[in-house]
């Protein structure tokens, strides 16, 4: 995914962002769990009971990693965006509502951090879908990959049917050189809910950036 995120800005800024020493930050997701920890209190909104659990998690790694960007950016003095990526991963009931839970949160956190260059990266049911798609050629919607189990030990999950369309598991470097040239364009991962609303979202921000005095709406 950091790869199509590479992708996404060489076309905005005609060069590759790993070829510039420290442009690209990884936090992990323990440091973000972490760093929460440290703080001392659960910082989240409070939730009503029918709302996933995932709220304060999502909402806390969303707020957390915005700190971070903000004060990185204050440091550097350069503008930073913040891309936070998690799974979906269809396991419950109601997934429709599950993405759409961790979404809010995600944008929610970013909010509380009082940071403008947050953008959720929440593939459907997890990246598997994604790439499944990225290694379409027909031009028709793909909105169905969605409705796969994002569950490993599933039937036909995501991941086993990405491991049949590659005819064998892929090391992250293998993925990784694949994500280089694939897909030769979004037009068929934009007809999949969940990554239109990263691309929109990362186009928003990545605007906001290059053209300061633009909002990230």
């Amino acid at each position: 995914m950091a790869v199509w995120l590479a992708r996404l800005w060489e076309a905005l800024l005609n060069y590759h962002l790993f070829d510039v020493p420290e442009a690209v930050v990884y936090v992990s997701e323990t440091a973000l769990d972490q760093r929460a920890k440290n703080s001392g209190k659960r910082m989240h909104r409070l939730r009503g009971k029918k709302q996933a659990a995932e709220t304060g998690e999502f909402f806390s790694n969303a707020m957390h990693l915005g700190l971070i960007a903000r004060q990185l950016g204050a440091d550097e003095a350069v503008p930073v965006m913040a891309v936070l990526f998690r799974d979906t991963d269809n396991k419950r009931s109601a997934p429709g509502q599950l993405w759409q839970t961790k979404w809010d949160s995600m944008v929610n956190g970013f909010a509380a951090a009082a940071f403008d260059f947050g953008v959720p990266m929440v593939p459907k049911p997890k990246s598997e879908a994604w790439l499944l798609c990225a290694g379409q050629t027909a031009r028709h919607s793909h909105a169905g990959l969605e409705d796969i189990s994002g569950n490993d030990k599933s039937p036909n999950s995501a991941k086993d049917q990405w491991d049949a369309f590659m005819k064998s598991p892929q090391t992250a470097a293998q993925e990784a050189e694949w994500c280089s040239i694939h897909p030769g364009d979004w037009q068929n991962l934009l007809t999949m809910p969940s990554f239109k609303a990263f691309y929109d979202r990362f186009h928003a921000v990545a605007n906001a950036i290059l053209h300061p005095g633009q909002v990230a709406a």
